[in-house]
C-alpha cells in the first residue's frame, strides 16, 4: 500500500506553491521559496513499531529548514524525522525563518496516512452433523479486538455470540468481522460450514489449458527437468504441449545423448501451475492471489506417466501446494511455505487421484518452526500447484556400446479441483 495525497491535499499544495510557498517576501527582505518534495511513501506500522521518513525540504536562500507537525496525533516531527503514528491526514510545515537578506517563508504538505490491512484468522470447524450440539466459533484479528460473527443463512444456522446453532441440512455461511482501529482497516472473513448431508462447494484451481504455457484461467504453466548428463536442467530438451481442446497438457523431457556415459543416468522433472491470473509468486511479500480453502477436504486431479518413467517402480509423484505465506529466510532469500503429499500411478493410463487435504504435511517451512499444515491451508491461499518426481530415475543405462534416449513424460488431464 502506498501513500496517496488526498484531493484536498493536492489542491492545497498547489495553492501554496502558487502563493510563494505559504510565506514569502515582506518589506523586510527578498522573496525566497521552499522546495518540499512529497514526504509520503511509507505505511503506518503496527505498534510498537513506528514508520519514519526523512523530510528533505530546501530553501532557495540556502538557509536552514525547520519542520512542524500540524497534526501531532497522526504524525510527529523531531528534527527532520517524520514519524507516522496512526492513520489519518498528516500536515507538515517546512519553514525558513529568514536568511542573509531573505524574508521568512513556509511550505505545507498534507497527505493521507492509510490504515494497514489486517488478517483475520477464522478457521472453518469443518462439516458438522445435524444435531442439537452447538459449535464454538473462534477467530483472532491483527487489530487485537474482538471478532463478531453473523450468519447469512438463518434457515440453516444461527449465531449468538460465538455459538453456532445448527437448524437444517445445507451450507451454513458465517462472516467474522473486526471493525478495525486507528492502525488497521476493517476486515471480514466468510466461512461456509456444511451441515448434515451438505457437501463443501467445489473450488477450481484450473479448468484446463489455453495453450502450452497458460491455463484457461490465465495462470502460467512452467516445467523443468534434467539429468546428470545435461547439467540438471532442460537445456533445450523440455517441451510442453496442450491438446487441441485444452483438456490436457503434456510435459516431456527427451534427451538423446551423443555419447555413451558409461553408467546409469539420474533424472528429475517438475511441472508447476499458477493460480488464475498469476504469472509468478511475489518476491517481496505475501501472494494474495489463489484458491482459499474453506471447508474443502480433498484435492482432485488426473495424471499419467510414460512407460520408461513408470517401469522402474520409483515413479512416485510429489504434489506440492505452494501458499501465499511469504518468508525471507535467514540467508536473505525469499521463500513461500509449501505443503506436500504423494501420489503413485500404477500404469500408463490416466489415473484420477483424490488426496485428503489433511494428509498434506509441511514440505517447505522456509525456516519457520511449529507450522500446522491445516492451519496454513486455512490462513493462506494456494498460489501454485506443483507435480514433481518423488525420486530420481537411475534405471536408464548408458554404456560404451549405446547412445540412449532418456525420456520423461507427465500428462495432466481435466481440471484440478478442491472439494
Amino acid at each position: 500500500m502506498r501513500f496517496q495525497m488526498s484531493a484536498i491535499g493536492v489542491v492545497y499544495a498547489t495553492m501554496l506553491a502558487a502563493c510563494g510557498g505559504g510565506g514569502g517576501g515582506s518589506d523586510g527582505g527578498a522573496v525566497q521559496s521552499i522546495s518540499f518534495p512529497f514526504a509520503g511513501g511509507g505505511t503506518v506500522s503496527a505498534p510498537p513499531a513506528v514508520t519514519t521518513t526523512t523530510l528533505r525540504a530546501t530553501a532557495s536562500s540556502g538557509g536552514p529548514i525547520t519542520y512542524t507537525s500540524e497534526t501531532p496525533a497522526v504524525c510527529s516531527v523531531s528534527g527532520s524525522t517524520l514519524s507516522l503514528l496512526k492513520a489519518g491526514e498528516c500536515a507538515v510545515t517546512a519553514r525558513q525563518a529568514g536568511f542573509e537578506g531573505y524574508a521568512a517563508v513556509s511550505q505545507r504538505q498534507l497527505f493521507v496516512v492509510p490504515k494497514m490491512p489486517q488478517m483475520i484468522v477464522f478457521r472453518n470447524p469443518g462439516a458438522q452433523p445435524l444435531d442439537t450440539h452447538p459449535v464454538a466459533l473462534s477467530a483472532t484479528a491483527g487489530a487485537g479486538g474482538a471478532v463478531t460473527f453473523a450468519s447469512s443463512t438463518p434457515s440453516v444456522c444461527t449465531v449468538s455470540g460465538s455459538a453456532l446453532t445448527k437448524l437444517a441440512n445445507g451450507l451454513c455461511t458465517v462472516t467474522g468481522t473486526q471493525d478495525g482501529d486507528d492502525i488497521y482497516e476493517k476486515a471480514s472473513v466468510v466461512r461456509n460450514i456444511p451441515i448434515g448431508t451438505e457437501q463443501a462447494p467445489a473450488l477450481t484451481f484450473t479448468a484446463g489449458f489455453k495453450d502450452a504455457t497458460t491455463t484457461r484461467d490465465g495462470g502460467t504453466v512452467e516445467g523443468f527437468a534434467g539429468t546428470s548428463e545435461n547439467g540438471w536442467w532442460c537445456n533445450g530438451a523440455c517441451e510442453q504441449a496442450a491438446s487441441a481442446d485444452g483438456g490436457s497438457l503434456t510435459f516431456t523431457f527427451k534427451l538423446k545423448l551423443d555419447h555413451p556415459s558409461g553408467g546409469a543416468i539420474g533424472g528429475y522433472y517438475s511441472l508447476g501451475l499458477y493460480a488464475a491470473g498469476l504469472k509468478e509468486l511475489s518476491k517481496s511479500g505475501p501472494t494474495a492471489v489463489g484458491v482459499r480453502i474453506d471447508s474443502q477436504a480433498t484435492m482432485k486431479f488426473t495424471i499419467a506417466q510414460n512407460a520408461d518413467w513408470l517401469s522402474p517402480g520409483n515413479n512416485g509423484v510429489s504434489v506440492d501446494l505452494v501458499l501465499g505465506h511469504f518468508v525471507v529466510k535467514a540467508d536473505g532469500k525469499p521463500c513461500n511455505v509449501a505443503l506436500r503429499a504423494k501420489a503413485k500411478p500404477v500404469d500408463t493410463t490416466a489415473t484420477a487421484f483424490s488426496l485428503g487435504l489433511k494428509d498434506f504435511t509441511i514440505g517447505d517451512a522456509c525456516g519457520l518452526s511449529d507450522l500446522n499444515a491445516w492451519n496454513e491451508l486455512q490462513d493462506y491461499p494456494i498460489a501454485k500447484v506443483g507435480f514433481s518426481a518423488d525420486s530420481m530415475n537411475t534405471t536408464v543405462s548408458s554404456t560404451p556400446a549405446d547412445k540412449p534416449t532418456y525420456t520423461t513424460q507427465l500428462t495432466l488431464t481435466g481440471p484440478i479441483t478442491f472439494q
